[in-house]
């Protein structure tokens, strides 16, 4: 055959190739031995086979071999580097090698004794594989009984098949992924039951596939006072809990046909798929509670009892398929939980109404996904000198509803995750920003980052990536400016797919920051695997800072954490000034939280960073006693804590000791008074309720706009017949109101 009719054919052989190799469905097993077995019918040669390398580089596995003679398949053998040196370091130079006598060459004299001399092969072509960039072994071609001339025609036609190999290899590893991706969106990563989504679509192809008189049973389980749990003990213990309640659902011993569940946080459910009616059910119902008489042990030894209220929903499919036979069952657990914590509860359908608001709730919420009214608010994140370097930010997700106003995240939140919406939400919020950098940008605003918080959701879609760089891309905006965050958890696990998206965020030029830090359980290793620029001090722990030894000593082994790797430290929820003092002391680089603003619209940025500095001045705290026979008057500056207001109100007794009063009134001047510590409320309170006893009427408190100091005054003690408190902003109100109440008399004034 000449060598253009010989190249014509093979060139056709490829073709019909392609037309089997065109779906990404088909087994890749499958393609392998169809091009193995057509090279070798083409060729007309005795052995056509596929070898990969091992990760190591140090062996050469044989996936696919086809023998022409016996048409048989087979696949393992191995050989060696050590036995092969020389075979090897020929075959890593990743080019095609033919040779017409495997005795004439020196590198395949290895080889001679052990492999082509008792398979009788004589010639060998061998044409490199690649996937992804990389090599990854060979085509291995080998004529038998005599030696063979390879001509351009078959190492075109070699290099070709060679080429399909490589596309099907990858096809394989994106079939891989593929399997894991649609793992991870069915299971919950924590517990390893179904998740929610996963568990209503269960539920609704049994359903589908059911007669109309089809008895069925959905239950749900929520676990009672569980963040007490996460308060007490901590997020570890608490999943710790909860993956220990999943194994006891999975090894339930019942003769019902039930499938467990994870469809939130501390609620699991279960789908029966035969139940008649209530009676026949109790039995499993009551297996179900047991599952929460052995107690759960801490780390430390100690034994925590827990209950669970359990919601119900008995049906059949003609009542199911029009009803959310989850949403009932949860409805009957909520009510449960209000009523009687731990009990068993059974939906009733009075209860509609309250779901038709629910779903009414559900479609306005859709409708402002796509409406607009999904908006990002901002918090600063500040330093002293921001007003010169300029503004940091974290971006806040608020509803505007064109009815009820701001909504707050929490209540919508928790709607998004249960809808499977987490991802849409997050891509609203991520374009919004980006639109808002730009503005806020071109009209002057110093702008240095905006922290935008992701959900796992966002993580693990494959087009997330994809599209964060399509809106930089779109908005003109440096990578540098957005600052993806994080919760700790999400890089506590081992998941590849977010892992792998980290990467690419990082890649792409994308700051990363772990928010809630230390209240996850990452290690360090963990945290050198990524390019994290920030970490979080979580509110809970700066609540703590000035009162329990444990939050002090959290706080401080993340921030020598921080700094010991370079990272940057953001306290989040601060609320007062000792609080603030006590960060930066201690090394924390910024400060965020309502001591210097709440979350605010992109109009008010402007304002607010052109505005006297937000960073407070720290003064000691000061008071000035003055005794005015009916009336008390307290002056009080700066900072104040539990030990001075103790201080304060210990001299003030011994006053009213000294001089008792039949009946007087106690004036606090608190304009230019700050709140240290949020326990010093309780020393105000313990204070004027010894002062009751020395005939106290009436406290009359002057502060200013300070909204946490008014609040930390609100809700001091309550009005009785016998006495009263009021709070001013103006101090003439509050002098006019002493005197018409008789404590101060007009020759006073």
């Amino acid at each position: 055959m000449e060598v253009t009719q010989k190249f014509l054919s093979l060139h056709q052989s490829l073709t019909d190739i392609g037309h089997h190799n065109g779906t990404l469905s088909e087994d890749t097993d499958e393609l392998i031995e169809k091009v193995l077995k057509t090279c070798a019918d083409k060729l007309a040669v005795g052995r056509v086979s596929l070898w990969y390398l091992s990760p190591s580089n140090e062996q050469l596995i044989c996936q696919k071999l086809y023998a022409l003679e016996s048409q048989h398949f087979d696949a393992g053998h191995v050989i060696e580097r050590d036995y092969c040196p020389k075979y090897f370091q020929r075959l890593l130079e990743q080019e095609i090698c033919y040779c017409e006598n495997v005795e004439e060459y020196d590198f395949l004299s290895e080889l001679l004794s052990f492999y082509f001399q008792p398979l009788n092969i004589k010639s060998i072509l061998e044409v490199p594989i690649f996937a992804e960039g990389a090599f990854k072994g060979v085509l291995c071609i080998e004529q038998t009984a005599t030696t063979r001339h390879w001509d351009v025609a078959d190492m075109a036609y070699a290099a070709s098949i060679a080429e399909i190999l490589s596309l099907t290899h990858v096809k394989k590893s994106w079939r891989a992924a593929l399997r894991q991706l649609s793992h991870l969106e069915q299971i919950d990563p924590l517990t390893n039951l179904e998740n929610r989504l996963f568990f209503d679509k269960r539920i609704r192809q049994s359903l589908a596939s059911a007669g109309e008189d089809y008895p069925c049973a959905v239950i749900l389980i929520g676990i009672d006072n569980f963040t007490a749990v996460n308060d007490n003990f901590g997020y570890l213990f608490a999943n710790n809990v909860l993956c220990k309640v999943a194994n006891r659902m999975e090894n339930l011993k019942s003769n019902e046909v039930f499938f467990p569940a994870r469809v939130d946080g501390d609620v699991f459910g279960v789908w029966l798929p035969n139940q008649h009616n209530e009676l026949k059910l109790e039995p499993f119902l009551l297996l179900l509670k047991a599952l929460f008489l052995k107690p759960f042990m801490t780390p430390g030894g100690e034994l925590v009892s827990l209950s669970a209220s359990i919601g119900v929903m008995v049906s059949n499919k003609s009542d199911l398929v029009e009803q959310d036979p989850i949403r009932r069952a949860e409805q009957a657990m909520v009510k449960g939980k209000e009523n009687n914590p731990g009990v068993i509860t059974y939906f009733k359908p009075e209860w509609l109404e309250q779901h038709q608001q629910t779903l009414k709730f559900e479609r306005e919420f859709n409708d402002a996904l796509t409406s607009g009214q999904i908006v990002p608010h901002y918090q600063p994140i500040l330093n002293r000198t921001y007003q010169q370097d300029g503004i940091r930010l974290e971006a806040l997700v608020r509803w505007v509803h064109p009815m009820d106003g701001l909504i707050a995240p929490f209540k919508f939140l928790p709607l998004a995750k249960r809808l499977g919406l987490m991802q849409e939400l997050g891509d609203v919020v991520i374009e919004q920003v980006c639109k808002d950098i730009k503005i806020l940008i071109a009209e002057g605003l110093p702008l240095l980052s905006v922290a935008v918080n992701v959900s796992s959701e966002q993580l693990l879609s494959p087009t997330f990536c994809q599209r964060v760089e399509e809106l930089l891309t779109e908005y003109e905006i440096a990578p540098s400016l957005i600052e993806i965050e994080i919760v700790e958890e999400l890089i506590a696990g081992d998941s590849t797919a977010i892992n792998k998206q980290l990467d690419s965020l990082s890649e792409l030029g994308l700051k990363l920051s772990i928010d809630d830090f230390g209240t996850g359980y990452s290690s360090l290793s963990r945290l050198k695997n990524f390019n994290i620029s920030k970490l979080k001090i979580d509110k809970s722990f700066v609540d703590g800072i000035l009162t329990s030894e444990e939050d002090i000593c959290i706080a401080r082994s993340i921030i020598g954490l921080a700094k010991g790797m370079r990272i940057e430290i953001v306290a989040e929820g601060v609320e007062t000034k000792a609080q603030a003092e006590w960060l930066l002391e201690h090394g924390c680089d910024f400060l965020q939280g309502y001591l210097f603003s709440k979350p605010i619209a992109p109009s008010e940025l402007f304002n607010f960073f052109s505005a006297e500095s937000a960073f407070p001045t720290f003064e000691p705290a000061t008071y000035h006693i003055d005794n005015q026979s009916s009336v008390m008057a307290v002056k009080a500056t700066g900072i104040w804590e539990e030990q001075i207001t103790q201080r304060c109100f210990r001299e003030v007794e011994a006053e009213l000791i000294k001089a008792p009063q039949p009946k007087w009134a106690f004036y606090i001047d608190a304009t230019e008074m700050d709140v240290g510590t949020l326990d010093f409320q309780y020393g105000v309170k313990q204070g004027i309720g010894r002062l009751k006893q020395h005939n106290l009427r009436a406290t009359v408190f002057l502060v200013s706009n300070n909204d946490l100091v008014r609040y930390q005054l609100e809700i001091l003690n309550v009005e009785t017949p016998d006495y009263q408190r009021r709070i001013f902003t103006d101090a003439n109100l509050a002098h006019e109101w002493l005197v018409n109440h008789g404590y101060i008399h007009g020759s006073e004034s």
